[in-house]
Parts: structure tokens; sequence; C-alpha cells
């Protein structure tokens, strides 16, 4: 049996089943689906049986209504289409469940290649995020340690020169 399942924090866990050839959607009483919320309007659409499923229709409401976020005057509703009546939505259960398209079939000429070997760049290193120990024969550790002594005697010979 088709049925309209809430997606709102306002509605959680309605459930609503579609039980009737035509089914006024709305805010106030008189509605088959009666959905007391303020971007509703008080006749706001209908749900009418087609064959196995619904179709909406939108019955120029102020907010109004779409169907997997297109808005629509009305639509022929499938198995898990998003309705959403003004700010409320929902999605549809149909009766008849859609079913997942196959994968298309490989020709009995398909071949794959196996062990096609792509090699290594030269410059590959890691592909590790964590840098590792570095090239030990890189010099700039030299320099940087070379300057660090160089400016730790400049500061000691001024200060010496300053208490003196």
């Amino acid at each position: 049996m088709p049925k309209l399942i809430s997606e709102s924090k306002e509605f959680p866990g309605l459930v609503i089943e579609l039980n009737g050839p035509r089914m006024g959607v709305g805010r106030v009483d008189g509605n088959e689906v009666q959905i007391v919320h303020g971007s509703i309007s008080s006749r706001h659409g209908e749900l009418v049986l087609e064959g196995a499923e619904y179709r909406v229709r939108d019955l120029e409401s102020t907010n109004g209504t779409r169907v997997n976020d297109e808005k629509i005057t009305e639509a022929l509703l499938q198995d898990r289409d998003r309705v959403q009546f003004g700010q409320v939505p929902f999605v549809y259960e149909g009766a008849t469940p859609r079913v997942a398209l196959a994968l298309p079939t490989l020709g009995a000429d398909f071949q794959a290649e196996v062990g096609l070997d792509l090699g290594i760049p030269e410059n590959f290193r890691n592909l590790s995020p964590i840098k590792g120990k570095g090239d030990s024969k890189d010099p700039t550790w030299m320099l940087w340690a070379g300057a660090a002594f160089a400016v730790l005697g400049m500061g000691f010979y001024v200060f010496r020169m300053f208490t003196t």
C-alpha cells in the first residue's frame, strides 16, 4: 500500500497510509491528509490514484508543492520520490518499488589486460603523510647550525663589549 513517510523534524515518525481514490491534503478538517503546519494551505493539494500509484496535484497553494525539489502543479509519483507540501518533506513509498537498473554486460570480445606495469616515477619517495628522515647527505642543516653559532657569537661579543 502506498504511503507518505515524514522527513520533517516537526513530524518525526509520521506515516500516512494512502488508501483512497482521491485524498485531499491540507491544514484544516475535511482533508483526508491533514497536516497542521503554517506553510500548508487549508486546501493545499490532492493525491489521485492512477493505476497502482498516486498523482499529486497542487491546488494553487501559497507555498507550493515540490517533487524531488522541483516545484510542480502535478506529477505522477514513483517509489522513493521526495514530496514536499509547503515546508514539510515526505518520501513516497509506492506500490511498485523501483527496480535497480542492471549493469551492462561485457561482450564476448572484451579482454582485460592483466599485469600491466605502470612503473614507479623516478622521483617517488613515499605515500605516507608523515615526513620521513630525509636525505642524510643534505647539507642545509649545517648552514643553519653555522648561522646559529654566528648569531650567538655576535651576541656574546656585543654583551662582553658593553659589560666591561
